[in-house]
């Protein structure tokens, strides 16, 4: 049986409103690690950048990660470094099933561009800037994404089929014969 499902990717990848929609399917609960974040500090993500820097910020987000280690039956959505800083990649892999979201780079750029305001990391940048941030963000943390259980692949003219995913979950889980 699947305790928890843990969705990771790119910012502005769909992880949030693909995992509402997954765990809504597997009759399992729904987190947001960013929206934990923000309730445990009182504060956006934003704001907590800006107070404590990145690096405060990742601590704080390696904090409240481990506290889903207790968490039973939920799906997970990850903030798009999560898995790329304080070795929370192989924590996740070692409590859960990792589902990477890959969604092509012009989408997500789209997306961002038009909700600036909850991506400070994006504040201030070009369309131009914005694409090679995008990029550049994207070929640094691809090889960590990789380690994934299982990817769904998003396009212009795709969108996940969520039985299909489901499908693939089950079979993964009952190929390693692991309980997560």
């Amino acid at each position: 049986m699947i305790n928890r499902i843990y969705i990771i990717g790119m910012p502005g990848s769909g992880k949030t409103h693909f995992g509402r929609r997954l765990a809504a399917v597997l009759k399992m609960s729904f987190l947001d690690l960013d929206q934990l974040i923000e309730k445990e500090e009182g504060m956006s993500i934003r704001q907590i950048v800006e107070e404590k820097g990145e690096a405060g910020f990742r601590e704080m987000e390696a904090k409240v990660l481990r506290t889903t280690e207790h968490l039973y039956s939920v799906v997970i959505s990850c903030g798009g470094g999560t898995p790329i800083y304080n070795e929370n990649m192989g924590w996740i892999k070692n409590r859960g099933l990792v589902l990477w979201i890959n969604t092509d780079l012009e989408i997500i750029c789209k997306r961002i561009a038009q909700n600036l305001g909850r991506r400070p990391m994006f504040v201030g940048l070009s369309d131009v800037e914005l694409e090679r941030k995008i990029h550049k963000i994207y070929v640094e943390r691809a090889k960590i994404y990789a380690k994934s259980d299982l990817q769904v692949k998003i396009g212009a003219s795709s969108k996940p089929l969520l039985n299909l995913v489901i499908k693939k979950i089950m079979l993964l889980n009952r190929n390693k014969n692991r309980r997560l």
